[in-house]
């Protein structure tokens, strides 16, 4: 059980991370990842190889820097309009680790709206947290979406 000021930074840091997401700060977002960070939604619950087993996403830093890139071009086609998000983070549990590492695991739900189209994402994070300073940086970011296994439209914003 961790103290309750280290719970609470960590429960900070995600709605932080959130609402870099739904504000649009996709560079800040980009920034709480360590530089071999990785973003990664498997597409089978329970998944545990990312590299032998077709993921949705699996996504390290260089990869992730061009998505960053991509969400900020004014022509990106598929971003027109671009997509608006509300992140909603709970039930966070966190536990350390070694090294000064957390792992974190939180329920989320993410409403995502474009143009006439409303799409909602649910399901479970669990973040690697390493120590950076007064605050964290994601060695790993696993979404576990509910419906994994089901048929996607591309996604243009990080859940």
């Amino acid at each position: 059980m961790l103290d309750y000021q280290t719970q609470r930074r960590i429960e900070s840091f995600l709605h932080d991370e959130a609402k870099l997401l739904d504000g649009g700060d996709f560079e800040g977002w980009l920034k709480l990842y360590e530089p071999q960070g990785i973003y990664w939604m498997p597409s089978q619950p329970g998944q545990t190889d990312p590299l032998n087993v077709a993921s949705i996403v699996y996504e390290d830093h260089g990869i992730l820097s061009i998505r960053v890139q991509r969400l900020l071009e004014e022509r990106a086609l598929v971003l027109t309009p671009m997509p608006r998000t509300t992140h909603l983070v709970s039930n966070i549990e966190a536990q350390s680790g070694e090294d000064g590492d957390y792992t974190v695991q939180a329920a989320f739900v993410c409403i995502e709206h474009q143009a006439d189209k409303q799409r909602i994402y649910s399901g479970r994070h669990t973040y690697h947290l390493a120590l950076a300073d007064d605050s964290f940086r994601i060695r790993l970011k696993r979404v576990d979406l509910v419906n994994c296994d089901g048929t996607h439209v591309p996604m243009a914003i990080p859940l």
